[in-house]
């Protein structure tokens, strides 16, 4: 994920545009700092985009610095909590609940900006912490399950895909293959990062809270491990990992070259778009495109990863940082970075020549009315390794469900403490608001 993030702002910092007419400045400098970027691309940058800026703003000085993905935490927290760094500084999709109150409310500068009708509700959730507009999206990317129907069992003509937890548990056994106590085939794998083994997701398990009906914190922001909606995704994650893999003893599939997918050997499964065929490979023609399944009491849902540009509170011109963005977001931008790097904008008033492909026209449709901003989570950085550990140990049958609810909740409730989003101080004071405001449908109207 932050690999693809990375490329493709990386190719935004070099486009050009016809800018917003940006607010007037006279002597003012910004430093915008993105992750990734190499020398030609920061030379294209200099070179070209700040001078197309610069047209409307003779007098600012905008400069550009980067770093790796090594750094970046370390970097990015640094200048935020001190108080010190670039005016702009590049963040990614679950990073409002952590940095929210340290960044600049930009809704003075933003909010009456006409093309902010056109970008997507869920990530502009994606941006808005305690209600206000903390920076600008810039890309995303929507996470649906994809089918092989050529492979399905019953054949293409009879086939459904399943929305439910107990359809999705069902399939996987139906489409699976195991001889010699190995896989052949596999009903469902999972290649986004962070999953391992094909089979489990940290990032896909919220989404299978939030497709049971659940949450993942209480009103009073502590962590909401211990509902019922939990334990059912826990338990259908379980089941279709049994339904792949009887025992941890069968041997899983050997290393895939080139997008599972592809291999025929995998029929269904989640992936990002770099690890799909390219658009308009023939191969498209047997692939299907369906939100994840949902809960007895849930709706499917379609995770939407985004990453933007945030404006921190220290920064002495969040007007000029404001326009700089604007500049960065106009529809030409957005139009001419999926031209060139082929990711899925933000605006969608830029879908229509991407609907022209009958493969973006299913996946930006669905993600319109399937969409959740995968945001409002807080102390992400812990969670994760947390969550890996923890559900692990009860998907290989080292843990029962009930003690791994338990460990989920001790554990997420003390990181929440110790970043600061549960006991009573000032980040817990907003913690519940924001938790609750991501519940809040974000389908396009």
């Amino acid at each position: 994920m932050k690999r693809f993030f990375a490329l493709a702002l990386a190719i935004l910092m070099v486009v050009v545009a016809l800018p917003h007419t940006p607010a007037k400045a006279q002597g003012k400098s910004l430093q915008v700092y993105v992750t990734g970027i190499d020398q030609k691309l920061q030379d294209w940058f200099n070179n070209t985009a700040i001078p197309a800026f610069q047209k409307d703003n003779p007098d600012v000085t905008v400069s550009i610095i980067t770093g790796g993905w090594g750094d970046f935490d370390t970097s990015v927290a640094g200048w935020i909590t001190t108080g010190k760094g670039p005016d702009i500084v590049y963040l990614g999709s679950e990073y409002a609940s952590t940095y929210g109150k340290l960044l600049a409310n930009i809704d003075p500068y933003i909010k009456a900006w006409p093309d902010l009708k056109n970008y997507l509700p869920a990530s502009l959730a994606t941006v808005t912490y305690d209600g206000h507009m903390r920076g600008l999206p810039i890309l995303m990317a929507s996470r649906p399950v994809f089918y092989r129907t050529d492979l399905v069992k019953g054949g293409a003509k009879d086939f459904k895909a399943p929305l439910t937890f107990t359809a999705a548990v069902k399939f996987a056994k139906d489409n699976t293959v195991i001889a010699s106590a190995a896989l052949t085939q596999q009903g469902f794998f999972n290649s986004n990062p962070g999953s391992a083994d094909g089979l489990f997701d940290a990032q896909e398990f919220i989404g299978a809270i939030w497709a049971a009906g659940g949450e993942l914190y209480k009103k009073d922001g502590s962590s909401d491990f211990d509902s019922a909606q939990t334990k059912e995704a826990l338990q259908f994650l379980y089941n279709r990992r049994r339904a792949v893999l009887p025992d941890e003893k069968t041997a899983t599939l050997p290393a895939f070259q080139g997008p599972p997918i592809a291999s025929g050997k995998v029929v269904s499964g989640i992936f990002p778009m770099w690890n799909m065929p390219p658009i308009g490979d023939k191969l498209w023609d047997n692939i299907d495109i369906e939100p994840n399944p949902a809960g007895a009491a849930g709706k499917p849902n379609i995770q939407v990863y985004t990453d933007w540009l945030s404006v921190p509170a220290y920064s002495p011109n969040p007007d000029l940082a404001a326009s700089f963005l604007m500049f960065l977001g106009s529809k030409d931008n957005a139009l001419a970075m999926n031209t060139i790097e082929g990711f899925v904008p933000v605006r969608t008033d830029a879908w229509d020549t991407l609907k022209a492909s009958p493969v973006w026209n299913k996946i930006l449709t669905l993600t319109q009315q399937y969409g959740r901003g995968f945001n409002g989570i807080n102390a992400s950085a812990d969670l994760r390794p947390m969550l890996v550990e923890q559900v692990n140990l009860y998907l290989t049958d080292q843990k029962n469900l009930a003690d791994t609810q338990a460990s989920l909740k001790k554990e997420y409730d003390a990181i929440l403490t110790k970043d600061g989003f549960l006991g009573g101080g000032a980040a817990a004071a907003t913690a519940a608001p924001t938790a609750a405001a991501t519940a809040v449908s974000t389908a396009s109207k």
